[in-house]
Protein backbone atom coordinates (compact mmCIF):
# COMPACT_ATOMS: atom_id res chain seq x y z
CA UNK A 1 0.00 0.00 0.00
CA UNK A 2 1.17 3.53 -0.75
CA UNK A 3 2.68 5.19 2.29
CA UNK A 4 1.04 8.47 3.20
CA UNK A 5 1.91 10.43 6.32
CA UNK A 6 -0.33 12.96 8.04
CA UNK A 7 0.64 15.89 10.23
CA UNK A 8 -0.24 19.33 11.48
CA UNK A 9 1.72 22.57 11.30
CA UNK A 10 1.06 24.70 14.40
CA UNK A 11 2.26 28.28 14.65
CA UNK A 12 0.26 29.79 17.51
CA UNK A 13 -1.68 28.74 20.61
CA UNK A 14 -3.22 30.77 23.42
CA UNK A 15 -1.99 28.82 26.45
CA UNK A 16 -0.03 25.85 27.74
CA UNK A 17 -3.26 23.96 28.31
CA UNK A 18 -4.40 24.46 24.72
CA UNK A 19 -0.99 23.37 23.43
CA UNK A 20 -0.97 20.25 25.59
CA UNK A 21 -4.50 19.30 24.45
CA UNK A 22 -3.53 19.91 20.84
CA UNK A 23 -0.50 17.63 20.94
CA UNK A 24 -2.34 14.89 22.81
CA UNK A 25 -5.23 15.01 20.37
CA UNK A 26 -2.91 14.81 17.35
CA UNK A 27 -1.16 11.84 18.97
CA UNK A 28 -4.41 10.05 19.82
CA UNK A 29 -5.77 10.55 16.30
CA UNK A 30 -2.74 8.92 14.71
CA UNK A 31 -1.01 11.89 13.12
CA UNK A 32 2.63 11.23 12.27
CA UNK A 33 4.35 14.60 12.52
CA UNK A 34 3.95 17.73 14.62
CA UNK A 35 5.48 20.67 12.76
CA UNK A 36 6.26 24.26 13.70
CA UNK A 37 6.84 27.24 11.37
CA UNK A 38 9.37 30.02 11.91
CA UNK A 39 7.66 33.42 11.86
CA UNK A 40 7.78 36.44 14.11
CA UNK A 41 4.53 36.67 16.04
CA UNK A 42 4.30 32.88 16.39
CA UNK A 43 5.77 30.25 18.66
CA UNK A 44 9.54 29.79 18.66
CA UNK A 45 9.92 26.58 16.64
CA UNK A 46 12.44 24.62 18.70
CA UNK A 47 10.80 25.48 22.02
CA UNK A 48 7.43 24.38 20.63
CA UNK A 49 8.81 21.15 19.19
CA UNK A 50 10.71 20.30 22.38
CA UNK A 51 7.53 20.81 24.40
CA UNK A 52 5.54 18.65 21.96
CA UNK A 53 8.18 15.95 22.22
CA UNK A 54 7.76 15.83 25.99
CA UNK A 55 3.98 15.45 25.66
CA UNK A 56 4.03 12.81 22.92
CA UNK A 57 6.56 9.98 22.76
CA UNK A 58 5.55 9.08 19.21
CA UNK A 59 5.09 12.14 16.99
CA UNK A 60 7.98 13.16 14.80
CA UNK A 61 9.00 16.81 15.20
CA UNK A 62 9.73 19.05 12.22
CA UNK A 63 10.59 22.68 11.63
CA UNK A 64 8.31 23.77 8.79
CA UNK A 65 10.28 25.70 7.70
CA UNK A 66 13.11 27.72 9.18
CA UNK A 67 13.85 31.15 7.74
CA UNK A 68 17.49 30.70 6.81
CA UNK A 69 18.24 34.39 7.34
CA UNK A 70 17.23 34.11 11.02
CA UNK A 71 19.88 31.50 11.82
CA UNK A 72 23.59 30.86 12.31
CA UNK A 73 24.76 27.33 11.29
CA UNK A 74 26.66 26.59 14.50
CA UNK A 75 23.78 27.64 16.75
CA UNK A 76 21.22 25.92 14.53
CA UNK A 77 23.15 22.63 14.59
CA UNK A 78 23.10 22.82 18.41
CA UNK A 79 19.33 23.39 18.42
CA UNK A 80 18.64 20.48 16.07
CA UNK A 81 20.94 18.08 17.89
CA UNK A 82 19.40 19.02 21.25
CA UNK A 83 15.88 18.40 19.93
CA UNK A 84 16.98 15.06 18.49
CA UNK A 85 18.51 13.97 21.80
CA UNK A 86 15.58 15.07 23.94
CA UNK A 87 13.07 13.41 21.58
CA UNK A 88 15.08 10.20 21.24
CA UNK A 89 15.66 10.62 17.53
CA UNK A 90 12.46 12.24 16.22
CA UNK A 91 13.76 15.57 14.90
CA UNK A 92 13.33 16.62 11.27
CA UNK A 93 14.92 19.80 9.94
CA UNK A 94 13.00 21.87 7.41
CA UNK A 95 14.67 24.86 5.71
CA UNK A 96 13.36 27.68 3.55
CA UNK A 97 14.97 30.66 1.83
CA UNK A 98 12.56 33.07 3.58
CA UNK A 99 9.70 34.96 1.95
CA UNK A 100 8.56 37.61 4.46
CA UNK A 101 10.53 40.80 3.94
CA UNK A 102 8.59 42.55 6.71
CA UNK A 103 9.75 40.04 9.32
CA UNK A 104 13.40 40.53 8.38
CA UNK A 105 12.95 44.28 8.64
CA UNK A 106 11.25 43.92 12.02
CA UNK A 107 14.14 41.77 13.28
CA UNK A 108 16.67 44.23 11.78
CA UNK A 109 18.09 41.49 9.58
CA UNK A 110 19.13 42.07 5.96
CA UNK A 111 16.63 41.14 3.26
CA UNK A 112 18.62 39.75 0.36
CA UNK A 113 17.58 39.32 -3.29
CA UNK A 114 16.20 35.87 -4.15
CA UNK A 115 19.44 34.67 -5.75
CA UNK A 116 21.42 35.55 -2.63
CA UNK A 117 18.80 34.00 -0.31
CA UNK A 118 18.91 30.75 -2.28
CA UNK A 119 22.71 30.74 -2.13
CA UNK A 120 22.56 31.30 1.64
CA UNK A 121 20.01 28.47 1.91
CA UNK A 122 22.31 26.00 0.17
CA UNK A 123 25.30 27.07 2.23
CA UNK A 124 23.27 26.65 5.43
CA UNK A 125 22.05 23.19 4.42
CA UNK A 126 25.58 21.99 3.69
CA UNK A 127 27.18 23.50 6.81
CA UNK A 128 24.53 22.31 9.25
CA UNK A 129 24.63 18.83 7.75
CA UNK A 130 28.43 18.80 8.03
CA UNK A 131 28.31 19.82 11.67
CA UNK A 132 25.66 17.26 12.60
CA UNK A 133 27.65 14.50 10.90
CA UNK A 134 30.85 15.41 12.79
CA UNK A 135 31.54 12.79 15.48
CA UNK A 136 32.98 15.55 17.65
CA UNK A 137 29.77 17.60 17.60
CA UNK A 138 28.11 17.99 20.99
CA UNK A 139 25.43 17.17 21.60
CA UNK A 140 25.60 14.26 19.19
CA UNK A 141 22.24 13.72 17.44
CA UNK A 142 20.60 10.32 17.73
CA UNK A 143 19.81 10.11 14.00
CA UNK A 144 22.49 9.98 11.34
CA UNK A 145 21.52 11.83 9.36
CA UNK A 146 18.76 13.99 10.81
CA UNK A 147 16.16 14.02 7.97
CA UNK A 148 16.35 17.29 6.07
CA UNK A 149 13.64 19.06 4.08
CA UNK A 150 13.87 22.12 1.85
CA UNK A 151 10.54 23.88 1.33
CA UNK A 152 10.15 26.11 -1.71
CA UNK A 153 8.22 26.82 -4.89
CA UNK A 154 10.71 28.90 -6.88
CA UNK A 155 12.81 26.95 -9.36
CA UNK A 156 16.16 28.05 -7.84
CA UNK A 157 15.23 26.93 -4.31
CA UNK A 158 13.65 23.70 -5.54
CA UNK A 159 16.97 22.99 -7.25
CA UNK A 160 18.64 23.10 -3.83
CA UNK A 161 16.04 20.65 -2.57
CA UNK A 162 16.59 18.34 -5.53
CA UNK A 163 20.34 18.24 -4.89
CA UNK A 164 20.42 17.86 -1.13
CA UNK A 165 17.17 17.15 0.71
CA UNK A 166 15.64 13.89 1.89
CA UNK A 167 12.28 15.67 1.60
CA UNK A 168 11.31 18.15 -1.12
CA UNK A 169 8.63 20.49 0.18
CA UNK A 170 6.34 22.03 -2.45
CA UNK A 171 4.97 25.13 -0.72
CA UNK A 172 2.34 26.01 -3.31
CA UNK A 173 2.66 29.81 -3.23
CA UNK A 174 4.54 32.11 -5.56
CA UNK A 175 5.27 35.80 -5.40
CA UNK A 176 2.99 37.93 -7.58
CA UNK A 177 5.17 39.68 -10.14
CA UNK A 178 5.30 43.43 -9.67
CA UNK A 179 3.55 43.30 -6.29
CA UNK A 180 5.20 44.12 -2.93
CA UNK A 181 7.32 41.36 -1.41
CA UNK A 182 5.12 38.91 0.47
CA UNK A 183 2.18 39.16 -1.96
CA UNK A 184 1.40 35.61 -3.05
CA UNK A 185 -0.90 33.59 -5.24
CA UNK A 186 -1.33 29.81 -5.50
CA UNK A 187 0.38 27.71 -8.13
CA UNK A 188 -1.78 25.93 -10.68
CA UNK A 189 -1.81 22.21 -11.32
CA UNK A 190 0.10 22.74 -14.57
CA UNK A 191 2.79 24.86 -12.90
CA UNK A 192 3.12 22.28 -10.15
CA UNK A 193 3.49 19.40 -12.60
CA UNK A 194 6.29 21.29 -14.38
CA UNK A 195 8.14 21.91 -11.11
CA UNK A 196 7.70 18.31 -9.98
CA UNK A 197 9.13 17.03 -13.26
CA UNK A 198 12.07 19.43 -13.01
CA UNK A 199 12.90 18.37 -9.45
CA UNK A 200 12.78 14.73 -10.50
CA UNK A 201 15.10 15.46 -13.41
CA UNK A 202 17.59 17.41 -11.27
CA UNK A 203 17.58 14.74 -8.58
CA UNK A 204 18.98 12.39 -11.19
CA UNK A 205 17.64 9.24 -9.58
CA UNK A 206 18.57 10.28 -6.04
CA UNK A 207 15.77 9.10 -3.74
CA UNK A 208 13.66 11.71 -1.93
CA UNK A 209 10.19 12.09 -0.48
CA UNK A 210 7.75 14.76 -1.57
CA UNK A 211 5.81 17.04 0.75
CA UNK A 212 2.87 19.27 -0.11
CA UNK A 213 1.90 22.21 2.08
CA UNK A 214 -1.89 22.45 1.94
CA UNK A 215 -2.57 26.16 2.33
CA UNK A 216 -6.26 25.74 3.11
CA UNK A 217 -8.60 22.83 3.85
CA UNK A 218 -12.41 22.95 3.92
CA UNK A 219 -14.31 19.67 4.25
CA UNK A 220 -18.06 19.32 4.54
CA UNK A 221 -19.11 22.11 2.17
CA UNK A 222 -19.65 22.45 -1.54
CA UNK A 223 -16.17 23.15 -2.99
CA UNK A 224 -17.34 26.04 -5.18
CA UNK A 225 -19.09 27.73 -2.24
CA UNK A 226 -15.99 27.29 -0.06
CA UNK A 227 -13.77 28.66 -2.84
CA UNK A 228 -16.02 31.70 -3.30
CA UNK A 229 -15.80 32.49 0.42
CA UNK A 230 -11.99 32.29 0.34
CA UNK A 231 -11.86 34.54 -2.73
CA UNK A 232 -14.05 37.13 -1.00
CA UNK A 233 -11.46 37.47 1.77
CA UNK A 234 -8.41 37.48 -0.52
CA UNK A 235 -8.56 41.10 -1.75
CA UNK A 236 -8.92 40.14 -5.40
CA UNK A 237 -5.69 38.11 -5.62
CA UNK A 238 -7.45 34.77 -6.24
CA UNK A 239 -10.30 33.37 -8.32
CA UNK A 240 -12.64 30.46 -7.70
CA UNK A 241 -11.16 28.73 -10.74
CA UNK A 242 -7.64 28.98 -9.30
CA UNK A 243 -8.68 27.48 -5.98
CA UNK A 244 -10.52 24.59 -7.60
CA UNK A 245 -7.51 23.87 -9.82
CA UNK A 246 -4.54 24.23 -7.47
CA UNK A 247 -3.18 21.10 -5.72
CA UNK A 248 -2.41 23.22 -2.63
CA UNK A 249 -5.98 23.83 -1.46
CA UNK A 250 -8.19 20.93 -0.40
CA UNK A 251 -11.91 21.61 -0.79
CA UNK A 252 -14.15 18.56 -0.45
CA UNK A 253 -17.81 17.78 0.08
CA UNK A 254 -16.97 14.95 2.48
CA UNK A 255 -14.10 12.80 3.79
CA UNK A 256 -14.41 10.30 0.93
CA UNK A 257 -13.90 13.04 -1.64
CA UNK A 258 -11.04 14.51 0.41
CA UNK A 259 -9.16 11.20 0.44
CA UNK A 260 -9.55 10.85 -3.31
CA UNK A 261 -8.19 14.39 -3.69
CA UNK A 262 -5.18 13.59 -1.51
CA UNK A 263 -4.14 10.56 -3.54
CA UNK A 264 -2.60 10.76 -7.05
CA UNK A 265 -5.05 12.27 -9.51
CA UNK A 266 -4.97 14.24 -12.77
CA UNK A 267 -4.67 17.37 -10.60
CA UNK A 268 -0.98 16.46 -10.40
CA UNK A 269 -0.13 16.85 -6.77
CA UNK A 270 3.57 16.02 -6.42
CA UNK A 271 2.68 12.99 -4.28
CA UNK A 272 -0.17 12.22 -1.89
CA UNK A 273 -0.36 14.96 0.73
CA UNK A 274 -1.61 14.65 4.26
CA UNK A 275 -0.81 17.36 6.84
CA UNK A 276 -4.21 18.93 7.48
CA UNK A 277 -5.35 22.19 9.08
CA UNK A 278 -6.57 21.67 12.57
CA UNK A 279 -9.71 23.62 13.37
CA UNK A 280 -12.76 21.61 12.35
CA UNK A 281 -10.76 19.02 10.42
CA UNK A 282 -8.34 17.38 12.81
CA UNK A 283 -10.90 14.80 13.92
CA UNK A 284 -12.69 14.05 10.61
CA UNK A 285 -9.33 13.71 8.82
CA UNK A 286 -7.69 11.58 11.52
CA UNK A 287 -5.37 8.93 10.04
CA UNK A 288 -6.68 6.39 12.55
CA UNK A 289 -10.31 6.86 11.48
CA UNK A 290 -11.55 3.63 9.85
CA UNK A 291 -13.30 5.53 7.05
CA UNK A 292 -10.03 7.29 6.16
CA UNK A 293 -8.15 3.99 6.07
CA UNK A 294 -10.94 2.33 4.07
CA UNK A 295 -11.02 5.09 1.45
CA UNK A 296 -7.23 5.21 1.23
CA UNK A 297 -7.04 1.45 0.73
CA UNK A 298 -9.68 1.66 -1.99
CA UNK A 299 -8.06 4.60 -3.83
CA UNK A 300 -4.34 3.94 -3.40
CA UNK A 301 -2.36 2.24 -6.19
CA UNK A 302 -0.43 -0.82 -5.07
CA UNK A 303 3.02 -0.08 -3.65
CA UNK A 304 5.66 -2.37 -2.18
CA UNK A 305 6.84 0.23 0.32
CA UNK A 306 5.41 1.39 3.59
CA UNK A 307 2.22 0.89 5.54
CA UNK A 308 -0.02 3.02 7.71
CA UNK A 309 0.30 2.92 11.47
CA UNK A 310 -2.68 0.99 12.82
CA UNK A 311 -5.05 2.38 15.40
CA UNK A 312 -3.73 1.64 18.88
CA UNK A 313 -0.16 0.99 17.69
CA UNK A 314 2.39 2.63 19.99
CA UNK A 315 6.03 3.69 19.89
CA UNK A 316 7.81 6.49 18.03
CA UNK A 317 6.86 7.05 14.43
CA UNK A 318 9.90 6.01 12.35
CA UNK A 319 11.31 8.18 9.62
CA UNK A 320 9.37 6.86 6.61
CA UNK A 321 11.07 4.98 3.81
CA UNK A 322 8.33 5.74 1.29
CA UNK A 323 7.78 8.89 -0.69
CA UNK A 324 4.28 10.10 0.05
CA UNK A 325 3.97 13.03 2.40
CA UNK A 326 2.17 16.31 2.92
CA UNK A 327 1.48 19.17 5.25
CA UNK A 328 -1.08 21.85 5.91
CA UNK A 329 -1.22 25.06 7.85
CA UNK A 330 -3.10 25.45 11.10
CA UNK A 331 -5.59 28.13 10.05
Amino acid sequence: MLEVQFGINVGAVSSQQVFRQLVRRADALGYDVFAAPDHLGGLAPFAALSAAGMISERLRLRTYVLNTGFWNPALLAREVATLDVLSQGRAELGFGAGHMKSEHEDARLPWLPLKARVQALEEMVLEVRRRLADEAHRPQPVQQPVPLMVGAMSNPALSVAARHAEMVGFAGLRQVKGAPAGTFTVCSAAETATRVDEVRRQAGGRPYRSDVLLQRVVIGRDPEDAAAEIVASASGRLTVEQLLDTPFVLLAQDVSQAVKELLPTPRSRPHPPAHLPLHGHMDPCAPSDPSIQRHMDACAPSSPSGRRRQKGETGPTPAPSGYAWATACLM
